[in-house]
Order: structure tokens, then sequence, then C-alpha cells
């Protein structure tokens, strides 16, 4: 999805701050299943994501279009998280060999794959692991194979 002008949303992440959080919150919020989420759980987990720099953002003409956060983790408390025997634990950056992307929303489909890619490019070398749920309807699991530049 392009803006007025025809450019694809601006990818950014965040500087921790009350105001980035404030920003991320509001975005989140407005739609399912974050609207329904309780408060402390998805703000401890967006001021991990921008503290840690575990976050991506998409702007477009100066408003908050996507949101993707992650958890860095080990890739086998990733696979047992998508089995459901297992929830994530962070794990140091410089130790991890995968992430989870936790928080996923975009104001258009269209944006996610463009989301997805500018994560692969933020966790080069690590596979990124997600699940979605949908309302009553099953879920998708997933791994991404790490990205390799060059």
């Amino acid at each position: 999805m392009s803006s007025a002008d025809g450019q694809k949303p601006k990818q950014i992440q965040l500087k921790p701050s009350m105001e980035a959080l404030g920003i991320v919150l509001s975005f989140l919020c407005r739609s399912s299943p974050y609207a329904e989420f309780r408060a402390a759980k998805l703000i401890a987990a967006v001021q991990h994501q921008l503290s840690t720099r575990s976050h991506v953002c998409l702007v477009e003409d100066e408003r908050m279009v996507a949101y993707a956060g992650w958890l860095p983790v080990s890739a086998a408390d990733a696979e047992r998280w998508l089995e459901g025997e297992h929830s994530l634990q962070p794990v140091p950056s410089d130790l991890t060999d995968a992430v989870a992307l936790t928080i996923v929303s975009a104001a258009d489909r269209r944006h996610v794959p463009q989301l997805i890619r500018a994560c692969r490019t933020l966790v080069p070398q690590r596979n990124i692991y997600f699940k979605r749920d949908y309302a009553g309807k099953g879920a998708r699991k997933a791994k991404l194979r790490a990205f390799r530049p060059g």
C-alpha cells in the first residue's frame, strides 16, 4: 500500500520513551486482539521491545500503520512454543539463535509483507517464529528461515 505520493510506508525503530510507548499502545489498542489484552502485560511487552530495539514500525503520512515486536529466544524454545508446550523466555541477544514475533499489527494487511521483510532484515541470521490465532477458526504457526544478506 502506498501513501498519497506513491511511496511505501517508511520503516523506523522508535527510541525508548514514554511518548514512543504511548504511540505504539495507541496504535495496537485500536483493534483486536490487542484491544482486549490486559494492560499490564501489553505495556510490559512493548516497553521491553522498545528498550531492546526489538521492534519495527511502518509510518505513512506521519501515522503508524504497522508494528511488529519480537523476543530473542532459542530455536528449541521457539519450536516448543509453537506447539503450545512452552512459554517464551528472553535470551540475551548475543546468545540467541531465533526470535519469536510476539506482537504484529497492521492497519491494512497489505503492509504485512513489508513489515515481515523489515523484521528479517533487522534480525539476519536468525529464524523467525510466529503463531497467529484466528478467533475460533484455528491457528497458523510458522517458522521463517533466516535471512542471510550478501
